[in-house]
């Protein structure tokens, strides 16, 4: 069994936090890294977390304690306390997690150490086929993986069952038996009581397969994860947008992983997205009509408007605004716009626009707003509706209803960023400039 352990996830001098149920799995582990920490000058300890979920539980938590004790090994147990959630495993996998990190933050160390085996991640392979997963989520369980900023390590992860079994009588490594292992009552049960037995007979080497199988899908999803990456560096308009003509350029499975990279980054990884809920914005982004929407359970709102794919996790409500400019000055404007009245053109200002006068109080004081119903600009070609212009221009509907407008004292239209300034004469100048905040 040692030949399939990965020694090569433990360095010299490591800081181990050592995930122990007390279950065959998590107590060969344990055998092992002891045996290991002499040698390679290791520093151990034990994280064990009481679900409370079945009265023999506490039996479980006073073997992992007796155990650490044995071995003068520092311990650190969690009770974990159910408050009716609805997806009790969600809940237990979160609440484990971040014992186990903070412990190891307080504790200085770098590793977390995780007992999952060949067969739990053929398990998991196996269920997500069946349930749906992403790309990421057909690699299976990974032999490193990170939470938040500490590494986590799953040395026994190409071990099959069958093997720390022998190692575990062979060593005479006592353990506890968990009884609800044997029922039916959860899904990865059926798999591993049914589905997997049926598959090994099959082929003795299933378990091989699915390695290789994990194998091949982590170094693809490498590739795509690094495509996509380069692809939100190279053209990402801001963290929440999206050009769609570039994302229309990239194969359809890196168009999914830009969406879903960006829905993560805009909810802080708090909307799981589904495989039909990816397809529904996919042909969205290649519908031709101009102005669409994706809503998912008032979490998550994507607008589709021109050629920006916009996220967001509330619907905007339009703050129409109105300020009176009576000098030069800068001001901050809702919708995260920065206006400038100034002398002199501000070059770190995306949109300038320059007025020439002879007599100040005739454009002062300037207002600045956003867009009304039936704003009209004056051109030399004649009047025009400002609508129409920003329609013609594609300019997105929610920008059409933020863009500031800016208008003289007389209220005629004179500077709309990117749109429109317009010509006047004289010996002086002035420029309004404007750019997001």
């Amino acid at each position: 069994m040692l030949n399939r352990f990965r020694f090569d996830l433990i360095k010299k001098n490591d800081s181990l936090l050592l995930a122990i149920s007390g279950g065959i799995d998590s107590m060969v582990l344990l055998d092992i890294i002891v045996k290991l920490k002499e040698r390679l000058n290791l520093i151990v300890a034990i994280a064990h977390v009481d679900h409370q979920k079945r009265e023999s539980s506490k039996d479980d938590c006073d073997f992992v304690i007796d155990a650490a004790k044995n071995l003068n090994l520092p311990f650190f147990v969690k009770n974990l306390e159910s408050r009716g959630e609805e997806n009790f495993h969600n809940y237990a996998h979160k609440q484990r997690y971040e014992f186990f990190y903070q412990i190891a933050k307080e504790n200085n160390i770098n590793k977390i150490v995780l007992a999952h085996n060949a067969n739990d991640n053929a398990e998991t392979v196996l269920m997500r086929l069946s349930r749906g997963s992403s790309y990421e989520g057909y690699r299976g369980i990974l032999a490193k993986t990170k939470y938040k900023d500490i590494e986590i390590i799953r040395p026994l992860i190409t071990v099959p069952r069958s093997e720390i079994a022998v190692y575990q009588q062979v060593n005479l490594v006592a353990y506890q038996n968990d009884p609800t292992n044997e029922l039916d009552d959860y899904t990865r049960n059926r798999y591993r009581h049914h589905i997997l037995p049926l598959l090994m007979e099959e082929n003795p080497r299933f378990l091989d397969k699915i390695q290789q199988f994990s194998l091949y899908q982590s170094q693809s999803y490498e590739l795509i994860d690094s495509l996509s990456s380069q692809f939100l560096v190279n053209n990402q308009m801001a963290k929440n947008e999206l050009k769609i003509s570039e994302l229309l350029k990239v194969l359809p499975i890196i168009q999914i992983e830009v969406i879903k990279k960006t829905i993560n980054l805009v909810t802080n990884d708090s909307v799981e997205v589904s495989w039909n809920n990816l397809n529904d914005i996919l042909e969205m982004i290649s519908n031709p009509k101009p102005h669409l929407k994706f809503i998912l359970e008032n979490k998550l709102y994507i607008s589709k408007s021109y050629d920006k794919l916009l996220f967001q996790t509330a619907e905007i409500e339009l703050e129409n605004y109105s300020y009176l400019i009576d000098d030069f000055k800068e001001i901050s404007l809702p919708n995260n716009y920065l206006l400038s009245v100034a002398k002199n053109a501000n070059k770190n200002y995306g949109f300038i626009g320059k007025l020439c006068y002879n007599n100040l109080d005739l454009l002062f004081p300037l207002t600045v707003r956003n867009r009304a119903n039936g704003d009209k600009v004056i051109t030399d070609a004649g009047t025009k509706k400002l609508k129409d212009i920003l329609i013609d221009k594609k300019v997105p509907i929610h920008d059409r209803d933020t863009l500031p407008v800016v208008l003289n004292k007389d209220g005629e239209i004179i500077f709309v960023p990117g749109i429109f300034t317009k010509k006047t004469s004289g010996k002086n100048e002035l420029y309004i400039a404007i750019k997001r905040g």
